[in-house]
């Protein structure tokens, strides 16, 4: 039954990758996509080749109906049991200079990073924290729900307000209270063409008897209240970018939370140098948290097709654990 279902998947994948040529060819809704292809070692026990990312996505408008659009979008990876996943399927309403609601499966506004394309970003993965206090780890942060959105290129605001099913062990099914979720920033921009971004995000939502595995303990199941906010910061200077973000889960009476720092330099439009630190405290006692740093370069042949390369390191004073990539990232359309 397991290859079965498998086959049916990727006869649904062909399936839509023949429909959206074909739309393209009918000047209708539009494909893109992006391959990361990436070689990993921790220069001692392991090294290997994975298709990090293979995503395709259909976006276009609803006929007759143009202030309505709409995307669908599958992922590969060959590190996850060799599967692809239906991750997006959304309708964005759009009123016009007055933002848009959008409702379907789609990741919640909610932390600056999180909402950043992992194929704009200057590294190959986002900050740890990050990856573990997103409202749903489990399926890339996805969730279903309703949301608000007021964001448009000439104003300083940006800000959002979601209401999402709560449960992520069965996420169609909310026996669970309501997830809510929020997020304000504000622009502000200089006289010499510099600009800084501060704002923040806030979750609420009670649940019954869920895991939690990126905050507690495998099979642990957990109830009350969950409670999470971050402040977040982002700075352009000429070729110097600096972000970071302070994320915190307050659980009941127990708190996991982390940070990281991010900076980057672009000598001109094909080179760009990175450093970063991170660091997650969960509530795992197995966990050892240590922070993590790292340097990295990019060689960007266009703006989304580039090569990138990292070494990383942690827990230097006791026992060492190093990790270098290098990644290639092909963007179509």
């Amino acid at each position: 039954m397991h290859r079965v279902m498998k086959r049916l998947k990727l006869l649904a994948l062909l399936l839509f990758f023949a429909a959206s040529v074909q739309a393209q060819e009918n000047k209708g809704p539009q494909l893109n996509g992006y391959i990361q292809t990436r070689f990993s070692s921790n220069l001692n026990t392991t090294s290997e080749f994975m298709v990090r990312r293979a995503k395709l996505w259909l976006k276009g408008d609803v006929p007759r109906l143009d202030f309505i659009s709409y995307k669908l979008q599958v992922v590969y990876r060959s590190f996850k049991d060799q599967n692809f996943t239906f991750q997006d399927a959304l309708a964005d309403i759009h009123l016009k200079e007055n933002g848009l609601f959008r409702l379907g499966r789609f990741v919640p506004d909610f932390m600056m990073q999180r909402m950043q394309p992992d194929y704009r970003i200057p590294v190959l993965e986002r900050a740890t924290v990050i990856n573990a206090l997103n409202m749903n780890p489990k399926y890339g942060a996805r969730m279903i729900g309703l949301e608000y959105l007021y964001s448009h290129p000439g104003q300083p605001w940006h800000a959002s307000i979601g209401l999402f099913n709560g449960n992520t062990d069965k996420p169609a099914h909310n026996n669970n209270s309501l997830l809510v979720t929020s997020q304000l920033n504000r622009k502000f921009s200089f006289a010499d063409k510099s600009d800084l971004t501060l704002g923040g995000s806030v979750a609420y939502r009670n649940i019954t008897q869920m895991s939690l595995p990126t905050i507690y303990a495998a099979g642990s199941l957990i109830s009350g209240d969950d409670f999470r906010w971050g402040t977040e910061a982002l700075l352009h200077s000429g070729h110097f970018h600096l972000q970071a973000e302070y994320i915190q889960a307050l659980l009941n009476s127990e708190k996991a939370d982390g940070y990281y720092l991010l900076g980057w330099y672009d000598f001109n439009s094909h080179y760009q140098l990175t450093a970063f630190t991170d660091k997650y405290t969960d509530l795992n006692p197995a966990t050892a948290n240590h922070s993590w740093y790292g340097l990295g370069f990019n060689y960007l042949m266009t703006e989304k097709t580039k090569l990138m390369a990292d070494f990383r390191c942690s827990d230097l004073d006791q026992n060492p654990v190093y990790s270098a990539n290098i990644q290639l990232q092909i963007f179509f359309r």
